[in-house]
């Protein structure tokens, strides 16, 4: 993350304080009775994904990849981004995690041929700024390819968004931040870990209480075969093309895992974007439609929520991932491996 970020994000922070009375100075009426909103922005890839299986992800990605490449601003697998608005702020904040280098990627699956591990390795990262995430947003509503949910909160969701955004984009040593890190196996609640784009907003969700029931419908689980998975994953394996095209099924969940198979979800931004729109046509007393400048979406009164304020921002990671240990091995002994 670049300092002049940080420094902005230290500046939330110290306004944080003041309006909560840390600096001994009162909280004000007129701000306790300004709206809070935190909103979650999806755009979907460009043509569906099957994730019915290895095979079939293989082929509707390549379609999608080679039937948009030459489209100008675009998020090969869909994106996130998550806006906040708050009397906290000195002004909106809109913010996403994204990976920062596409030759990263392209090294990793045409030259180290690491096959699935593109799935779950760890990449560079870096935050998305409000004026990148405001083009990206316009270019994708003209497309009719955006959607949001906003949520209303209060002020102390407000105050541990804002917190945890400060924390997560710190420094854990001298050169490096979580946010500095990108990848699909990341879940940014966890310590010294990055995020995928999907992530970044739903790990908010969690933080505040508010991820609903409904977000396993947002979710792709599978277990990803372990001879799918090469470079320094697995042996510094070259996976070839042929074996995953062949590949009709994912691993059953039999065996070991981390040996046999490595667990992975997603929350997929297609499958939201999806929701949303059918949502809009089935509202309840939850989901309220709304528009913002013809764009769809859907209100929902987060207001009254309430959580554990003590409740760490961050946590141990319950069980070994095969991607995080390669991962936390690098940034513990040589952060620099990484870059």
């Amino acid at each position: 993350m670049n300092f002049s970020l940080y420094k902005f994000f230290r500046y939330i922070i110290l306004i944080v304080c003041m309006s909560s009375g840390l600096t001994g100075k009162a909280q004000t009426n007129e701000n306790s009775n300004q709206i809070n909103e935190f909103t979650i922005y999806v755009m979907p890839t460009l043509l569906p994904l099957d994730w019915s299986s290895p095979s079939t992800l293989y082929k509707s990605m390549k379609h999608c990849y080679l039937r948009t490449i030459t489209q100008q601003d675009n998020y090969l697998l869909g994106h996130l981004a998550v806006g906040l608005k708050t009397p906290l702020l000195p002004r909106p904040l809109l913010i996403a995690q994204t990976s920062a280098s596409i030759h990263e990627k392209v090294d990793l699956v045409l030259k180290q041929k690491v096959g699935f591990a593109i799935m779950g390795a760890a990449m560079q990262g870096r935050l998305e700024t409000h004026q990148e995430l405001e083009h990206k947003l316009n270019v994708y509503a003209k497309r009719n390819k955006l959607a949001f949910i906003r949520y209303r909160i209060n002020e102390k969701a407000a105050k541990r968004i804002i917190n945890f955004i400060d924390n997560y984009s710190r420094k854990m040593d001298e050169k490096k931040s979580p946010s500095d890190y990108y990848g699909g196996a990341f879940w940014p609640r966890y310590h010294e870990e990055g995020s995928g784009c999907s992530a970044f907003g739903m790990a908010m969700l969690d933080l505040i209480n508010l991820l609903p029931v409904e977000s396993k419908d947002w979710k792709i689980d599978v277990n990803i075969p372990i001879n799918l998975i090469g470079g320094e994953y697995n042996l510094r394996k070259k996976i070839k093309n042929k074996t995953i095209k062949r590949t009709k099924e994912w691993h059953n969940g039999n065996g070991i895992a981390n040996v046999d198979f490595v667990k992975y979800f997603v929350y997929e931004p297609s499958i939201m974007f999806d929701w949303i729109l059918k949502k809009r046509n089935l509202p309840d007393s939850v989901y309220m439609p709304v528009e913002e400048n013809g764009i769809p979406g859907l209100l929902v009164d987060g207001s009254g929520i309430e959580f554990d304020e003590n409740e760490p921002l961050f946590e141990e990671r319950p069980e070994p991932n095969l991607f995080i240990d390669v991962y936390k091995k690098k940034i513990n002994i040589a952060p620099d491996l990484i870059n």
